[in-house]
């Protein structure tokens, strides 16, 4: 008589369930990767306070993305825009031992967000290498929640104020206006991309007016830089559009512009009102403690500190003016070539497929970083979305394979 091998039964089926539960988790988890990945894109007026969406990049999206970190660094590394970046944040990080004082926790928090960012460039480019076309469809499913948010905003906001002559604030997790226009303006950018490349015509006019809505933040929110910023790189756009889509659109940018300016314009009296305001004061205090330290900088960790009327501030409103008076001559150094690496590679993205709105978000950041921005290691702030979304995109884009390029088509069909 034969006795079942209940042990051994048991043991299967507890191996195969382990097994099972295995296989699934690693199904579903480029899905669930893309889901805190997105959520992490529109967090920015999903949280109430920075901290909170730095606390969720920590926990969601740093720590899954660790399982792809080795895998995005050893495949991007070679890429002359990552080497570049490199050698940039060493430089910065390594100025941190003589800055004055040397405070060992705020380098380690530096060092810190450095990795977290290091692991966003990994998270991108696994991300489009699994599933190219989902993954841009989150980016437009971003780019349309973006702009219900800032709808949102300016209604509920001038709901209790004066319109349109009361600058507008913003509802979110940034600290200023100036940083909600900077944020929607890589949106704008993004939609841009988006509605030129679907072959749908109601979604390319759903896109156009998510666009609208973006710019119009910007001017309500007398956020000049951004402004500008948004207008020299949506006419870079459609200068390198086709020809015979060109006249179409430039037509469409005037008009945006001339009823901003006609029908709005005390938005624009009030901007031009306020003037430059503190900020020459403060390059000009700057530039002139920088000159004392010129080659090496003061080091990354020390503060600015420079008087400018009544008020000391410790915020330069400029990037480059920042990293020269962190990282003196080689710092901004390094940092220009950053800089001129992304433009190049962007630029030759461009050329290859007809498709500049990465070149177009680099002219964007340029421009705003002129007066505001700072140092670019930061917690999740602007500078995530103004300067580092951008570089892991092109990373990721740069370095996808033909196969997986011929598989996953980001058009939208519907």
């Amino acid at each position: 008589m034969c006795v079942p091998d209940i042990q051994g039964g048991l043991s299967y089926l507890i191996d195969n369930t382990v097994l099972t539960f295995l296989d699934n988790l690693k199904r579903a988890f480029p899905f669930l990767l893309l889901a805190v990945y997105g959520i992490f894109m529109c967090g920015y007026f999903i949280f109430q306070d920075y901290s909170d969406h730095y606390r969720f990049f920590a926990k969601f999206v740093f720590i899954p993305g660790l399982f792809v970190f080795v895998g995005g660094i050893r495949n991007t590394w070679r890429h002359p825009v990552f080497q570049a970046m490199a050698a940039y944040m060493f430089y910065l990080l390594l100025s941190g031992l003589w800055s004055d004082p040397l405070d060992w926790y705020r380098l380690g928090q530096k060092t810190t967000i450095s990795i977290y960012l290091l692991s966003f460039i990994a998270t991108t480019h696994f991300l489009v290498h699994w599933n190219r076309g989902l993954y841009e469809r989150m980016l437009q499913l971003s780019v349309l929640i973006a702009a219900a948010a800032a709808l949102t905003n300016v209604v509920l906001f001038y709901r209790e104020h004066a319109f349109p002559g009361t600058r507008l604030d913003g509802i979110g997790s940034l600290t200023n206006v100036n940083e909600f226009s900077n944020m929607y303006g890589v949106f704008a950018l993004l939609g841009v991309g988006f509605a030129r490349r679907t072959q749908s015509l109601p979604y390319r006019v759903l896109l156009s007016l998510a666009i609208v809505v973006f710019v119009s933040f910007a001017w309500f929110g007398q956020s000049r830089t951004a402004f500008v910023s948004i207008i020299i790189a949506l006419l870079a756009s459609v200068i390198l559009m086709p020809k015979e889509r060109r006249a179409l659109y430039t037509v469409i940018l005037a008009g945006l512009v001339a009823v901003l300016a006609l029908i709005f314009h005390d938005s624009a009296e009030q901007a031009f009102v306020r003037g430059a305001g503190l900020r020459p004061q403060i390059w000009a205090g700057v530039w002139e403690a920088a000159k004392s330290t010129p080659i090496v900088g003061h080091g990354f960790i020390s503060e600015v500190s420079v008087a400018g009327g009544k008020r000391v501030f410790e915020t330069v409103h400029n990037a480059y003016l920042q990293v020269f008076w962190q990282g003196g001559v080689i710092g901004l150094g390094l940092f220009l070539l950053m800089l001129a690496a992304t433009f190049h590679h962007a630029w030759l993205w461009g050329r290859q497929r007809g498709e500049f709105t990465i070149f177009c978000m680099f002219l964007f950041v340029a421009s705003t970083m002129m007066t505001g921005v700072d140092t670019l290691i930061e917690r999740p702030r602007d500078q995530w979305m103004l300067f580092w979304f951008p570089l892991a995109l092109l990373l990721a884009y740069q370095s996808t394979t033909p196969r997986s390029d011929s598989i996953e088509k980001s058009e939208i069909q519907n």
